[in-house]
């Protein structure tokens, strides 16, 4: 464990609570459509997720939201309907405590998340957590691709000069955020923070993390 250098955290659902997303995904959006297209709000909703759910999270178009402005017609601008809901943007209650803990104990911090760079930026800028982090890596806007496979993480590390054994990464989606950089040969963490899953690589919170590195540094020869 002490040759870890670099710890990445995945943005919504690990360092963000969901309620700023799901703001502009599952009501705005669909509010919206409801105006424009002339339906009640709770068949906009149901016609909205249906057409997420044909698109599916492991392409492009499911983080776009100027593509899903275009494809409802939407009167809208981006950066409008994001700054619109900025006010319900908040980090977990642990995640300023422990950045600034992993960050005194010289691990080097970056953020690799699907979500676009249009959310990730209004995230970290609200929350005043932009210093936190060496880099931000959007991979949707920033490559892309969606952290569906190995080469996304292969290209981090290229970028930021390690291997992947001396990185970790943490992250709520069990495919994209454990399996796929464990194929990598990293180390992953999954977070599960509503509790019901449990396994040696699991974890609930990100102060488990801090004291799972804690022991892992005291145990290293």
């Amino acid at each position: 464990m002490a040759r870890i250098k670099v710890i990445s955290f995945d943005l919504d659902g690990t360092l963000f609570d969901n309620r700023f997303v799901d703001s502009v995904w599952l009501e705005e959006i669909p509010r919206l459509y409801a105006v424009e297209k002339g339906v009640s709000v709770d068949d906009a909703r149901k016609i909205v997720k249906r057409e997420y759910d044909g698109v599916g999270k492991e392409r492009l178009e499911w983080y776009d939201i100027r593509y899903w402005i275009r494809r409802f017609g939407l009167n809208v601008e981006a950066e409008e309907l994001l700054r619109n809901f900025e006010h319900r943007i908040k980090p977990y209650p642990e995640v300023p405590t422990v950045l600034e803990q992993l960050k005194q104990r010289g691990f080097t911090l970056v953020v690799v998340t699907n979500a676009g760079r249009e959310f990730v930026e209004l995230e970290l800028e609200k929350a005043e957590m932009k210093d936190c982090f060496e880099r931000v890596f959007s991979s949707t806007s920033d490559f892309g691709v969606v952290k569906k496979t190995v080469k996304l993480y292969q290209r981090v590390c290229g970028i930021l000069g390690v291997s992947p054994q001396e990185m970790i990464h943490v992250g709520d989606d069990r495919k994209f955020d454990f399996d796929v950089p464990r194929r990598l040969g990293m180390l992953a963490f999954h977070l599960d923070r509503t509790g019901k899953q449990e396994g040696e690589f699991v974890i609930h919170s990100l102060q488990e993390l801090n004291r799972r590195l804690e022991r892992a540094e005291v145990e290293s020869p």
